[in-house]
């Protein structure tokens, strides 16, 4: 017997660190604001841009709780997309089944390619 596979969500949110808006360009850690965006295949559209206080550089005795409060801010996000990320942050991410990706292409050519992706749309099954 054939099981029908499970259809793909048309749209899935997304967190993109820029301190711009054209550009990709926020360490995660270092990231004072995350654009978010609902792509899927046909576009995206911004949603809002969400402020963080961010969880390295500051000088914080509680960079783990400062860390711990960006990873909740993009948590509704299927992926976060930033130019840099350090192994506390992908940990976490990753524990939340949020996929992280690196890069300093533009904001519009990062949605283009995450609207191709069809790993952004699969959804995990318990094995």
């Amino acid at each position: 017997m054939t099981t029908a596979p499970t259809p793909l969500p048309a749209t899935v949110r997304v967190a993109i660190g820029t301190a711009s808006g054209a550009r990709v360009s926020e360490h995660f850690g270092h990231a004072t604001r995350f654009e978010i965006w609902d792509v899927s295949a046909k576009g995206s559209r911004h949603v809002e841009t969400r402020n963080n206080r961010p969880a390295c550089g500051s000088g914080c005795d509680r960079a783990d709780e400062a860390m711990d409060a960006s990873v909740a801010l993009v948590a509704d996000c299927r992926a976060v997309v930033v130019s840099r990320l350090g192994e506390c942050a992908i940990n976490r991410l990753t524990r939340l089944g949020i996929l992280a990706f690196e890069t300093d292409d533009t904001v519009d050519d990062t949605l283009r390619q995450l609207g191709r992706f069809d790993g952004l749309f699969a959804t995990e099954t318990a094995a």
